[in-house]
């Protein structure tokens, strides 16, 4: 395996730099830049971003938002660490850094893994291996821009879990799926939970079929149901109806919590 080759550290002109291309953050926080940018003027550039040489020009590596701080501050030049790297070394550097950020979403994630199977050839035993997952963790993660729009839009603004996502996944009628997603996004979901709606759902989709396969009528598509929410304590699933509600300050809440869970 050839070695990496020498880094240089050097102020370059932001117009010798190109943005980095390939899979991005989805959405750029202009708040977050604009802190960044006068931050950058008031004390300086604390961390140099990483630059691979293309020709007489950059890419960049790692730290585009610090690129796009300089540029909102007008500050033409940039310290960086520079040399030169292959395009698979650029694609490893770039998603390390990527998916060590404190606000990654799971489908930015997910695209992240996806962009070096389907354009850099990458196995998902060497995407494991280099991001320190198992090869099934980057499959499950791929799998999720396989999701219905809805269920990939909550995952992104982290308004649900992977957990419960991958459970209300096979809930295939898209206007169901809204209506049991709506109960998760306003009054929040654990798995036992999102578990025990695709399960209700099921069952509804097998009474309707042997109802029609029996020659009866199959069942209105509005019947009432059960809707079910996580239990505060055990976080199992509870039928809306059947739960108990009493009142306790907040230290005796706590107390009932650790009790439960044996603290």
């Amino acid at each position: 395996m050839p070695k990496p080759s020498k880094v240089v550290t050097k102020a370059i002109k932001l117009d010798l730099i190109d943005e980095p291309t390939g899979v991005l953050r989805m959405e750029i926080d202009q708040e977050y830049v604009s802190e960044l940018a006068q931050s950058i003027k008031e004390i300086g550039q604390l961390q140099d971003i990483l630059l691979a040489v293309q020709g007489d020009r950059y890419e960049i590596v790692a730290g585009h938002m610090r690129f796009l701080a300089h540029q909102l501050a007008g500050i033409p030049r940039i310290n960086a660490k520079v040399r030169k790297m292959t395009r698979r070394e650029i694609v490893i550097a770039r998603a390390t850094e990527n998916l060590a950020r404190k606000d990654l979403t799971p489908i930015e994630e997910a695209a992240t893994y996806s962009d070096m199977v389907e354009n850099h050839d990458m196995t998902l035993e060497e995407i494991g291996k280099k991001m320190g997952k198992s090869p099934g963790i980057v499959k499950r993660r791929i799998d999720m821009l396989h999701m219905p729009p809805q269920l990939q839009k909550a995952l992104h603004q982290k308004r649900v879990s992977i957990a419960v996502a991958e459970e209300l996944w096979p809930i295939s009628d898209l206007v169901q799926l809204d209506y049991y997603l709506t109960f998760a996004l306003d009054g929040g979901c654990t798995r036992n939970v999102a578990r025990a709606w695709c399960k209700e759902w099921k069952d509804s989709q097998r009474r309707k079929s042997t109802a029609i396969e029996g020659g009866g009528e199959p069942l209105a598509p509005y019947e009432p149901r059960p809707t079910y929410l996580p239990c505060d304590l055990c976080q199992g699933a509870v039928e809306l109806g059947k739960d108990r509600i009493f009142r306790a300050c907040p230290e005796c809440a706590q107390l009932i919590v650790n009790a439960m869970k044996g603290v």
